[in-house]
């Protein structure tokens, strides 16, 4: 075979070559295309952005157009100049990654003093400057800053913040960005055409999302399937056997298996697909897109967000609760991250599964359909296994709110003072849970007692207006909770961690972490319980105290569908269950808990004098009970007495 007969990967062969040939960075090749037309050249070009998406292409094209001069359309190199790009003395492209020293940035500086040959300019293109040394930016820099007036600089980089701020300063910058998924399957059907490659619609959408957003990784692989393929159409079967990718069928069933608590089958199952060459990262992503389509089917009830699946396999997924799935979500993200740095990625793994698959859903077995008058050992199933999670989960949220440092200064007497979640002593919430369900129990048997003596049909009439007005089942609340309340709340805590006078008892955070661990067994299967579960579950309690609850989330959705819902009806009765009562439910993201931080930070001295607002009764508005004591007294005066 001869050297002309030699095959050339697509990724070079479709290599663009004029401005209309760049698919996906538009509003680059416009600013490069005014640059032009407005003859507004300057000295230093940065492009940066993630690989294979065109930065080195688009510099060349952008050089080759500027020094051609043999067209009327300026904008379009002339076939000549495209055919010898490669070969022009002007356009000099330097690999940084092997000429990282100083001497070949000297040797660069003098070879700038010559004169181009036969063009207006002669550029540079320094390709992955990032991997330049300090010594080699330095000798850089001041060629950089007043360069011949016919030298043009153009670096291209994938990590801009290596290099040096003096560099970034003197060079105009483009951000490149991932190409969408849409230009990356309308690219790749054209060449497939082109190239006369058959292809399924399902295997094209599947080759260019491993492509990730580059579109050379999209063609590298497109070129593998092809050769893989021979002169057969590619599949999306084809695809997926080439790159070791489990079909939508096998996540769907690691999900189930793991959603059933069969950790057995669960560990045997990823074991078949790892043994045959399963991808550990692809598959968690995997797991990641089907339950995001999942919850969007849920939520919206409708396919046109969906991207992955069919209705009927979203159907086949057994999740019954949609809070399980955020939880599933949470184990897999953490664990993406913990795959980076991990040196034993099956066993990294491997925890995830057993993770998912102990994950909060057993308590759905000790689900009490009917709530007795007296507290059984039922009630407790679920706490051992609960507690053990939200120490790790307090410790997890500990290292985000870590205000100690900051509210030292806030003691007079400099004892340790912070704003952490308390350390929980499980043994000493075991000793205490028996009292807090009993309490929970007797107080409302005496409820239950006080509201069927007193209320009548006479007074339901008279206090129907009352009771409409009490009653609001639509969302009132904002998404988010103002930065003065998130202080407020913080300030509560900080006064009962220093025992102040009037809030020596305010911290109540232990005993709701317990109550809050139950929420299974405290609501029941109504629709309008199963609404409450939806919002309540899946978040981490910051602090709370008697009239209110601090609650934190990793999904900011999560975070505003609480804030939304805070004050209706249901809800407000539905956490009654939960924590015995009526509370303001405060839900705030992550980057609230920064904003929060900074502000304690640069306000220490303000905070000292704050005057906390008090937070409305929300008894008044929600408890009917509490209307029909207030009624009674009203009407039977000093005759009516309850014995407590």
């Amino acid at each position: 075979m001869s050297l002309s007969d030699k095959y050339l990967a697509l990724y070079r062969q479709y290599r663009p070559q004029k401005f209309e040939d760049i698919k996906g960075q538009e509003h680059i090749v416009r600013t490069l295309k005014n640059i032009i037309l407005n003859h507004k050249i300057g000295h230093a070009y940065l492009f940066c952005g993630p690989h294979g998406n065109g930065k080195t292409s688009t510099a060349k094209v952008f050089a080759n157009t500027i020094n051609c001069g043999h067209t009327e359309d300026i904008l379009v190199p002339c076939q000549q100049c495209i055919a010898n790009i490669d070969r022009n003395l002007d356009i000099i492209e330097i690999d940084a990654a092997s000429n990282t020293g100083i001497d070949d940035i000297r040797e660069l500086r003098e070879k700038v003093k010559h004169m181009p040959t036969n063009s207006k300019y002669k550029i540079y293109i320094i390709d992955e400057v990032h991997m330049l040394s300090k010594g080699a930016f330095n000798a850089l820099l001041k060629t950089l800053e007043e360069p011949p007036e016919y030298v043009i600089f153009i670096l291209a980089t994938t990590d801009p913040q290596k290099i040096p701020l003096t560099i970034l300063s003197r060079v105009q910058r483009f951000n490149f960005k991932k190409m969408e998924l849409s230009t990356l399957v309308s690219e790749l059907k054209k060449i497939f055409e082109k190239e006369q490659i058959g292809a399924d619609e399902d295997a094209i959408q599947l080759i260019s999302k491993l492509g990730n957003g580059s579109f050379r990784d999209t063609l590298s692989l497109a070129d593998q399937i092809a050769i893989y393929c021979a002169n057969e159409k590619i599949t999306k079967g084809a695809v997926e056997d080439l790159f070791a990718i489990s079909n939508s069928d096998n996540i769907i069933k690691l999900i189930n298996l793991a959603a059933s608590n069969n950790l057995e089958q669960l560990l045997l199952f990823s074991n078949d697909l790892l043994e045959k060459g399963t991808d550990i990262v692809i598959l968690l992503n995997q797991i990641v897109d089907i339950l995001k389509d999942f919850i969007i089917y849920k939520k919206t009830n409708s396919m046109r967000l969906v991207e992955e699946l069919t209705e009927e396999s979203l159907k086949k997924i057994t999740i019954d609760n949609i809070s399980h799935a955020y939880e599933f979500l949470d184990i897999i993200l953490i664990s993406l991250k913990e795959l980076k740095y991990s040196d034993f990625p099956k066993q990294t793994f491997e925890l995830c599964l057993m993770k998912m698959a102990k994950s909060d859903r057993e308590s759905k077995d000790t689900n009490l359909k009917v709530r007795n008058d007296y507290a059984s050992e039922d009630n407790f199933k679920p706490v051992n296994k609960v507690l053990k999670k939200t120490s790790l989960e307090q410790e997890e949220l500990n290292s985000k709110f870590n205000l100690s440092s900051i509210a030292n200064t806030f003691s007079e007497k400099k004892e340790l003072v912070d704003l952490n979640i308390e350390e929980v002593n499980v043994d000493e919430i075991l000793e205490k849970t028996a009292e807090i369900l009993l309490s929970e129990t007797t107080n409302e048997l005496e409820n239950a007692q006080i509201s069927d003596a007193i209320v009548t049909s006479n007074y339901d009439v008279e206090n129907t207006e009352v009771q409409s007005s009490a009653k609001n089942d639509e969302p009132v609340g904002s998404d988010t909770v103002s930065l003065d309340q998130i202080i407020d709340c913080l300030l509560v805590k900080q006064y009962a961690k220093m025992a102040k006078p009037g809030y020596e008892n305010a911290n109540l955070t232990l005993n709701d972490n317990i109550k809050y661990s139950l929420i299974d067994s405290k609501l029941s299967d109504s629709e309008s319980d199963k609404q409450v579960k939806d919002i309540l579950s899946n978040f981490k309690i910051i602090f709370s105290s008697h009239d209110f609850i601090l609650f934190s989330s990793s999904f900011d959705d999560k975070v505003f569908d609480l804030n939304r819902n805070a004050y209706r009806d249901s809800l407000i009765k539905g956490a009654y269950k939960i924590f015995n009562r009526y509370v303001h439910l405060f839900a705030i993201t992550e980057k609230q808990i920064e904003d929060a931080k900074n502000y304690w930070l640069n306000n220490k001295e303000a905070l000292k004098s704050r005057k906390i607002k008090k937070l409305e009764d929300l008894s008044k508005r929600y408890d009917e009970s509490s209307a029909s004591i207030d009624w009674a007294m009203e009407t039977f005066g000093e005759k009516f007495k309850i014995k407590k």
